[in-house]
């Protein structure tokens, strides 16, 4: 077997071709977690919306009188006697407890964990702001056009998947830096999660609580948006781990064989049989990827269900086991 020295062109392709295969072929519990946690997400939020928020709503703002007021209202803040929101106060009555806020819009960490999957499909990282996050990076050109090229698909992205009001609601958070490039108007798509209520600030309209079963709803609604967050940074962490390690693995390589034996068919993933060897690394297709050992890389077949990747340390490294 032809024994190839690594230089450092090469070293890096290779580092982009073990994270592409780490985020998108190589499905881990984590990645189920995550789906679970989307779904308690989507499911928490409808049923709070129609057994909590609309009947409490309605109660304190009838419907036929807010459409009245909306008749004679008009753009100006000072004639303007209705508002759409998606912000509710609320102060339980049968407890000695502070009222509370809670959302319907979408701040950006909650919208890339709930289109992980769609996002990365688009060839971007969704994990990108939890990374920054997480390393405390500071913001930087090529984070700022990450943020702009992602921001850009935002919208389809949700539209394909049936839901155009998340990307909506993701608009009327507080998401600086994110929501830019993204054309939007308030009402376009803006049709679920939303209720005409009096002029004024959220917390000018607290409403009271008497229901302890429905302050218990809310309540489990603020801990799905955390359950959601925590899976996709749990997500990224795992899978951070593993192209770390593989980092430091071709790092320290000086030929294709010392990397051989964590990443067993690397040679089946990257093709060295290049013209110009010496400064280029051709990748070879996805479909010729889709081919390669389940065992080995965990790789999606159309006719098989994935298995789970299982990381084990060992001394010299780590390796992958079925």
């Amino acid at each position: 077997m032809e024994k190839i020295r690594l230089n450092q062109q090469k070293r890096q392709l290779l580092k982009k071709e073990w994270q592409h295969t780490v985020y998108n072929n190589m499905p881990m519990q984590v990645e189920e977690d995550l789906r679970l946690a989307q779904e308690n997400y989507r499911s928490v939020r409808e049923d709070v919306w129609d057994n909590v928020i609309t009947p409490q709503v309605e109660k304190n703002f009838p419907m036929a009188d807010m459409k009245i007021l909306q008749k004679y209202s008009s753009g100006s803040n000072y004639s303007r006697f209705t508002d759409t929101d998606s912000c509710f106060y609320f102060k339980p009555q049968f407890m000695d407890a502070s009222e509370q806020q809670f959302s319907f819009t979408m701040d950006i960490d909650e919208y890339l964990a709930l289109y992980h999957k769609e996002i990365q499909a688009k060839g971007h990282q969704a994990t990108i702001k939890v990374e920054y996050d997480e390393t405390q990076k500071q913001d930087n050109p090529n984070y700022t056009m990450q943020k702009h090229e992602m921001s850009r698909d935002f919208a389809h992205i949700a539209s394909a998947n049936g839901t155009p009001y998340d990307f909506a609601l993701m608009n009327e958070g507080r998401n600086y830096g994110w929501t830019e490039h993204s054309p939007h108007s308030r009402h376009n798509g803006f049709d679920k999660f939303q209720k005409v209520v009096v002029h004024g600030s959220c917390h000018s309209r607290c409403m009271m609580l008497d229901n302890e079963s429905d302050w218990l709803m809310l309540k489990t609604f603020e801990k799905a948006k955390s359950m959601l967050t925590n899976a996709h940074r749990e997500l990224w962490k795992e899978k951070n781990s593993l192209i770390t390690d593989m980092s430091s693995i071709i790092d320290q390589a000086k030929f294709l064989g010392d990397i051989e034996q964590y990443w067993t068919n690397v040679r089946e993933c990257v093709n060295f049989d290049n013209t110009d060897i010496g400064r280029e690394l051709s990748i070879v297709s996805e479909q010729t990827k889709t081919r390669l050992s389940q065992a080995m890389n965990n790789i999606k077949l159309d006719d098989k269900e994935p298995e789970l990747v299982v990381v084990e340390a060992t001394a010299s490294g780590f390796s992958l086991v079925n």
